[in-house]
């Protein structure tokens, strides 16, 4: 038993299907546990990073009698997920001009395109899986002119996936059923399809493609690369995928695994507490939604990655099932800023799928958002309570059974920005009930 900050601290292991690896054994005497779910990195120490930069605020912002008669333990889950790509292919050549620049511009075009597939099979490790990816690639000198290799390079791509998690959410549901070129056609971006805020500079987290600027868990170099022709769609394609993949394996560890886990640890505590950062936060809410026990204290989603819709009844949220039954018993935290440019760009991406292209990407308005750029949205009446995060010292008044969108861009820089002192005081306040 390792110890954050004097806490007790422990870790669940699961593999992609939720299946755990290891045992949890608590202290004798805990009273809240904290079940606490990483994102979207693929390093079990940058999981721990996380956990010991959070709760080493979390102790440090504590009054000396803020959670008198408790005894804490903290568990931290450890599961495989890997980096997908927020970003966005915006159609065009760049500042080329001329013949031979824009022939220079297709082929740095065709070089990223043939990059992302190779990572893709750090993802996707099943011989069949790394034959469809090959089999793509050999399609790329074709995409511009025949429809019929991008419905192939569609099909190859979506052989990838399990259909199992597709919903209406994030049109996953339209991007398994749809035509392939016509999905390539809808997913031509504009620059003009772009928010102010996510054409600009800064927010994001992603792997270098090899066009743009490397970026990093912290920051970006702006969250948009320009390719040409349908290549700009193709490379929109597989990051949905990637992005589909993250969020159904994120479905299953919380649902199969940390669900379980919830309803053991529950009969040896008072209270159980859930905390989840980007997909993590889609861990913890599947697991809350799949536990039993009526012991869940509280639910932080911090910067969470999932439909800002996924709470809603008028929308059929995904998740509405916790709201309708009363799965967490207090308050229900939600980070929120237009900082995360991360969580801003998977979800609009399906208005596109959908041909919609009325909103502009990251509008609040639109149908297709995220949790963790506009809070919860399309509640009912009484459901929500709307504020902001505020400095460590500062008054809540947080209630039973409700959301609070916290509107966090004082506090929270970026998508991986969660681990202060402001934030880890929020949660330390609806922890104390």
């Amino acid at each position: 038993m390792n110890a954050i900050a004097g806490i007790p601290y422990v870790e669940a292991r699961f593999n992609g299907s939720g299946a755990p690896e290891n045992t949890v054994t608590l202290p004798a005497g805990v009273t809240d546990v904290l079940i606490m779910s990483h994102g979207w990195n693929n390093d079990d120490e940058a999981a721990r990073a996380l956990y010991r930069g959070f709760f080493g605020n979390f102790a440090g912002v504590g009054a000396a009698d803020d959670l008198q008669g408790r005894s804490l333990a903290i568990v931290g889950i450890i599961w495989p997920s890997k980096r997908w790509d927020e970003r966005i292919a915006v159609e065009g050549v760049g500042d080329a001009e001329g013949s031979a620049s824009i022939a220079a511009a297709d082929a740095g075009s065709r070089a990223a395109l043939e990059a992302k597939l190779g990572e893709m099979k750090e993802l996707f490790t099943e011989p069949a899986q790394r034959k469809a990816l090959d089999e793509a690639k050999a399609l790329l000198p074709d995409l511009e002119e025949k429809g019929s290799a991008r419905r192939a390079f569609v099909d190859k791509i979506r052989s990838l996936l399990d259909r199992g998690a597709a919903g209406k959410e994030d049109a996953s549901d339209d991007f398994f059923r749809d035509d392939g070129n016509t999905l390539m056609e809808n997913l031509k971006v504009s620059e003009d399809d772009l928010d102010e805020e996510l054409a600009g500079p800064g927010g994001g987290a992603a792997l270098p493609l090899g066009v743009g600027g490397a970026r990093g868990e912290g920051g970006a170099a702006g969250l948009k690369d320009v390719l040409s022709g349908f290549k700009a769609s193709a490379m929109n394609v597989l990051n949905f995928t990637t992005y589909y993949e993250m969020k159904a394996r994120a479905g299953k560890v919380g649902a199969n695994g940390v669900a379980k886990l919830v309803d053991a640890l529950a009969p040896q505590v008072q209270r159980i507490h859930l905390i989840g950062h980007s997909f993590g936060g889609r861990v913890v809410t599947a697991a809350a939604a799949a536990s039993s026990t009526d012991k869940i204290g509280s639910m932080s989603l911090l910067q969470t990655a999932f439909s800002h819709n996924g709470f809603s009844k008028s929308m059929k949220g995904f998740f509405r099932s916790v709201v309708d039954q009363q799965r967490v018993r207090g308050p229900i935290l939600v980070t929120h800023t237009k900082n995360d440019k991360a969580v801003g760009v998977a979800y609009p991406l399906a208005s596109r799928i959908v041909g919609d292209r009325a909103a502009k990407f990251g509008d609040e308005n639109d149908v297709f958002g995220g949790l963790g750029r506009n809070g919860a949205q399309r509640m009912e009446s009484g459901e929500i309570v709307t504020g902001k995060l505020l400095p460590a010292g500062g008054q809540y008044a947080f209630q039973p059974g409700k959301f609070f969108n916290l509107e966090s861009t004082a506090f929270i820089p970026d998508h991986g920005g969660v681990t202060g002192r402001e934030v880890a005081y929020a949660v330390r306040r609806a922890v104390a009930g």
